[in-house]
């Protein structure tokens, strides 16, 4: 099998033409060590609007007050920090944004590779729609917690009229068709998953990932956030997996994974890879570690990224990246291993 010519972080050499890696989330290892380089940063900078009402969100949509100038020098910061990619995360749907693709588009023109995470089925069916975005050169992370169960899929977004699981399939089959998956230059793919696994679609596991490795389709497997709706003391932690079905879910990707030629380090984030997002900027300007982490260190619009990145690692040094090696600190070490 073809390898990467370039080695990531916490992956080393990978497979090319299984969705080792999405684009955006390739970051060359001395390239995420370097303290002056920002590798993917989080922004929640978009709309708080949203038709889904995931019972795990991990956004209380806080309304965005953010104006597009101010975006846009964040946008500037980033790239003077050689941010490699910015994850799109939307304070709700950030397609439906009005100002979405003057983001987007001035995300890539500086030089850095945009990811937009989105609910697909409202936006994402729309062939011109699709064919604008794939022109920016973005990756697209349609929402996935199951490709298979429409019931349990409906479920978590909350939808009534019983369409979503329908209609997001019918989002990711346009994208498939539009090209997103075919292997980039770099082996990487520009369509993949970030699936949050609970009792009741763990058993999709294996399927889920032969699917997206024969179809050159990223995938990660997500715990449940401390943060947002799955953080709070209401949250259900019945549907948690434990740590023994944590185990049965590893071993699961490690023996698949092999099968295709990708032997790597199982992380106790997203199995398949190595967490690389440092920093999270909120709608309103608010700025915090990461997803897990919401302490807020400050607003952007009275600090610098960089005076706020050095914040950041001396309040919380389990995040300079001169020494993490991609294991989550705020879930449970997997023994044995990524010490």
């Amino acid at each position: 099998m073809k390898l990467s010519k370039q080695p990531y972080f916490g992956l080393g050499k990978v497979p090319i033409g299984i969705g080792a890696v999405i684009k955006g989330w390739n970051i060359p290892e001395q390239d995420y060590h370097d303290p002056e380089k920002l590798p993917v940063v989080d922004l929640r900078v978009m709309t708080s609007a949203c038709p889904r009402d995931c019972f795990h969100c991990f956004t209380d949509k806080q309304k965005k007050d953010l104006t597009l100038e101010e975006i846009k020098s964040i946008i500037d910061q980033l790239a003077e920090l050689h941010t490699r990619a910015i994850d799109f995360l939307g304070e709700g749907e950030p397609t439906l944004d009005e100002d979405f693709f003057e983001i987007i588009g001035y995300t890539a023109k500086k030089g850095i590779q945009p990811i937009v995470f989105t609910e697909a089925a409202t936006k994402m069916r729309d062939i011109d729609f699709v064919r604008k975005i794939k022109k920016t050169g973005a990756s697209i992370c349609p929402k996935c917690d199951s490709l298979f169960n429409p019931e349990y899929q409906n479920w978590v977004v909350r939808d009534k009229t019983g369409k979503y699981f329908e209609q997001r399939n019918e989002a990711i089959n346009l994208l498939i068709k539009e090209g997103f998956n075919k292997v980039e230059k770099d082996g990487t793919t520009r369509l993949g998953f970030v699936m949050v696994i609970s009792r009741k679609n763990m058993h999709e596991v294996e399927k889920t990932l032969r699917y997206c490795r024969e179809n050159n389709l990223w995938v990660v497997f997500n715990d449940f956030l401390p943060a947002g709706r799955s953080g709070k003391d209401s949250f259900d932690r019945a549907i948690m997996l434990n740590e023994e079905e944590k185990k049965v879910l590893r071993k699961t990707v490690e023996r698949v994974d092999k099968e295709y030629g990708f032997e790597h380090p199982i992380y106790n984030n997203f199995a398949t890879m190595p967490c690389v997002e440092f920093i999270e900027i909120w709608g309103n300007g608010n700025v915090s570690p990461c997803d897990a982490n919401e302490t807020i260190i400050g607003n952007i619009r009275e600090n610098s990224i960089r005076k706020l990145q050095k914040k950041i690692i001396e309040k919380f040094p389990m995040h300079d990246r001169k020494t993490c090696n991609g294991t989550c600190p705020y879930r449970p070490k997997i023994p044995n291993q990524n010490k």
